[in-house]
């Protein structure tokens, strides 16, 4: 009996490594042959089976394949590549390098493009070419294909705000050839305006070798950023980058203040979604224009020395459900728009360290989803609530235009001036419906020319705790602008409607303020024109930059 058992637990181990030999794992990744980034979501099956899989979001894949069928080809399909098949035979089969070649199909359009554009004249083919100039936002210096240092951006060298005036800007980043670790960039920017020289320069170390620049999905950065350039409070976020076309907008011209900032951040971004920064940053804040740094005493007004220094430490978590990329060069274009989205940050203001001369601390989250209504088209939603927790100057409080932008629609509050609405608690709620088969579809010439509608609303609402308000505590706080009111009992309410896609780079829309209406020099109302810059696959979708301006009405 004992040894029918020990024969039988040997047919066993014999049948199982017979079976183990009769598989063989497939593991490896999709590469883009042309810019030799990671092609997500490929699908790779053998030939004449249903054998297969789909590569993750970075391009890798892994499955069983029978010895058996080992002979046959591997079938790789993506949308935009041409279909590819490569043998199994006398390959190493657990590190296998898949690329694949662009269809050709993205050019194809192109060259139709410049075609139509030609044949409607000069005028229509220096458009064609001044578009693909700008969209393409970098120009190698030197040979495209030997090239370490690419200049730009180009949609941010001529630019014209009410403070600076006409600002020039010309800046300077090295790719993976100079090295595939470390990485520079800067500009220089100098505004005819207020006479003054500003500039931002980085210096970036990836611990994953990167194959053109460093902010290839997933980062894992290590990033020292020196910057002195223009920031308004009320229209950008602290952690913002200063790339807008129209960095201020008229409602900025005495709202806004120059700011030196050095910092230290680690930014790193995983596979399944998340993503966090951790940052310390030292800064100096000195207004511009009208605006004053002052506090009132008993006996009157006393002035700073018009500067306000700054310590924080902190840190963002960001979270999407689906993240992917088509990258090429330094192109970044998301592939899972309609994933949610979910930013949480928390930032320490440390008093007495490092100069600092706030200690706070400051919480942020934000909700962003695109929901897909049908083929009417999408609605864009974006849910933010912000909170500063100890009393701090105005400058350091929240407002409605700092929030977090990222892939999906995410507009400003156009109408309300920059400093306006001050309060250390608030929350936001921004929506916007573009149309696909909905009204404009219905009409021959405006389906032909793809024109598209456009809603939007947006609301604001928040409260100043009595620790904030400079008139309970005129000693240690700043005094408010003479722009700056509180939230009463209604929030901030404005909408628009419009139309957006014209010539594939306008959007035209009507602005209407609703609420807050009898403040001093409100703007009630406005016409916009945005100019869209923006290259666009068919039919993946991409984000554009928002380089707008608006007219009063």
């Amino acid at each position: 009996m004992k040894k029918g058992s020990i024969f039988f637990f040997l047919l066993l181990m014999s049948i199982g490594v017979s079976l183990q030999g009769q598989e063989t794992l497939l593991k490896g990744v999709v590469k883009d042959a042309k810019y030799h980034t990671p092609v997500p979501y490929a699908a790779l099956f053998i030939q004449g089976t249903s054998i297969g899989t789909v590569a993750n979001n970075v391009g890798e894949f892994s499955f069983i394949v029978p010895d058996s069928l080992t002979d046959r080809q591997l079938m790789v399909a993506r949308e935009r590549f041409q279909l590819n098949s490569f043998p199994l035979n006398n390959r190493d089969r657990d590190d296998l390098i898949i690329t694949l070649h662009p269809d050709g199909y993205v050019d194809k359009v192109l060259e139709m493009q410049d075609s139509i554009a030609v044949n409607s004249g000069s005028f229509g083919a220096f458009l064609s070419k001044a578009v693909k100039f700008v969209t393409n936002d970098w120009i190698p210096l030197g040979n495209t294909e030997t090239n370490r240092f690419d200049f730009g951006r180009i949609q941010t060298i001529p630019t014209y705000n009410p403070i600076e005036g006409i600002r020039l800007r010309g800046g300077i980043a090295s790719n993976s050839r100079l090295n595939p670790h470390f990485f520079v960039r800067g500009y220089v920017a100098y505004g005819f305006g207020d006479q003054r020289l500003k500039y931002r320069g980085e210096a970036i170390y990836s611990f994953t070798e990167k194959a053109y620049h460093e902010d290839e999905f997933p980062k894992n950065n290590l990033r020292l950023v020196h910057e002195n350039d223009l920031y308004s409070p009320g229209d950008m976020h602290p952690y913002a980058l200063n790339d807008l076309l129209l960095v201020t907008y008229r409602r900025s011209l005495d709202e806004a203040t120059y700011r030196n900032f050095a910092e230290l951040n680690y930014e790193r971004e995983y596979k399944n979604g998340l993503a966090h920064t951790f940052r310390v940053r030292q800064s100096r804040f000195v207004p511009q224009g009208e605006l004053r740094f002052e506090s009132d005493y008993e006996d009157g007004v006393v002035y700073t020395d018009g500067q306000l220094h700054t310590t924080e430490i902190g840190v963002t978590m960001r979270y999407s459900v689906r993240e992917a990329y088509d990258q090429q060069k330094r192109k970044r274009i998301p592939l899972e728009l309609t994933s949610p989205l979910f930013f949480l940050s928390h930032t320490i203001g440390v008093n007495g360290f490092m100069g600092g001369e706030a200690g706070y601390h400051r919480t942020e989250f934000s909700a962003q989803k695109r929901f897909l209504l049908g083929n009417a088209g999408r609605l864009d939603a974006v849910g933010e609530v912000m909170k500063v927790w100890d009393r701090v100057p105005f400058p350091l409080l929240v407002y409605p235009n700092q929030r977090y932008r990222y892939q999906i629609e995410n507009n400003f509050f156009f109408l309300n001036r920059s400093l306006e609405f001050v309060a250390d608690e608030q929350y936001t709620l921004r929506m916007t419906f573009v149309g696909d088969d909905f009204l404009l579809s219905k009409m021959a010439i405006t389906d032909m020319l793809q024109i598209k509608e456009l809603i939007s609303l947006r609301a604001a609402y928040g409260r100043l705790s009595d620790k904030n308000d400079p008139l309970l505590h005129p000693k240690e706080l700043y005094r408010f602008p003479a722009v700056s009111h509180q939230y009463d009992s209604l929030p901030y309410i404005e909408g628009t409607i419009g139309i957006t896609n014209i010539l594939g780079l306008l959007r035209v829309e009507y602005v209407h303020r609703f609420t807050y209406r009898n403040y001093p020099d409100a703007i009630l109302s406005a016409v916009r024109v945005d100019i869209t810059l923006c290259f666009m696959y068919v039919p993946i979708p991409t984000t554009c930059p928002d380089l707008s301006g608006s007219r009063d009405e």
